[in-house]
């Protein structure tokens, strides 16, 4: 299924494969786009169908890191423009964003810039750092060098990984894609019972400790 994915970007038009490359890492920085666009591996299929069809590497970066940038950006104007209010919004989505953006402005009080790099290479957080910088205030003339230097770097090693390793990834994907999904289901159905579990278990620590305050009266 991949190397047949594989094959079909490396007969897309010109133009078409460039709007894909732009899309892919476009999309996973959005905020709320990030959920369904697979920008870390379409980047690395993008690099080996780029190698497969003769497409400049420098290229592919170039509008790759492009789209890394703008993605950056919109999430950033989205927190500047509406600050918490686009996360209160929806309940679902207060609930799951609303306490790492809180963690996020602290990280920014003492390394903003850096913050905005190191978030680029973390997917959990490459929607979210941008967003959280303009929801925190960091101005646009700062966010903008930080943000550039992580998509140009980030983009640059994942298209040519693509490109020097993209075959065997894709053979790799096929043979064990099974196995693949299955240990990550496992996983996640693991860590969503452990929260569950702490999540039941907090009201009655909680009625332990009023219980022992009673008694201490």
């Amino acid at each position: 299924m991949i190397v047949d994915l594989l094959d079909r970007l490396a007969t897309l038009e010109l133009h078409w494969f460039l709007l894909l490359t732009f899309f892919l890492p476009f999309g996973e920085t959005v905020a709320f786009l990030d959920a369904i666009v697979p920008g870390e591996v379409g980047m690395v299929l993008v690099g080996a169908a780029a190698a497969e069809a003769g497409v400049p590497i420098p290229v592919v970066i170039a509008v790759g890191a492009f789209g890394a940038f703008c993605g950056d950006s919109t999430s950033w104007y989205i927190g500047h423009r509406w600050g918490y209010a686009v996360v209160n919004r929806w309940e679902p989505v207060q609930r799951h964003m609303e306490d790492p953006l809180r963690t996020a402005e602290k990280h920014f009080a003492r390394r903003g810039g850096q913050t905005v790099f190191a978030a680029r290479f973390v997917g959990a957080l490459r929607a979210m750092v941008p967003l959280a910088a303009g929801i925190s205030g960091m101005p646009y003339r700062s966010f903008v060098p930080w943000n550039a230097a992580a998509s140009i770097f980030w983009v640059s090693i994942i298209v040519t990984l693509g490109a020097v390793y993209g075959d065997d990834v894709a053979e790799t994907v096929d043979r064990f894609g099974v196995l693949i999904t299955a240990v990550v289901v496992v996983v996640g159905v693991g860590l969503f019972a452990r929260r569950r579990y702490r999540k039941r278990s907090e009201p009655s620590e909680g009625e332990d400790a009023m219980t022992g305050k009673t008694h201490e009266r």
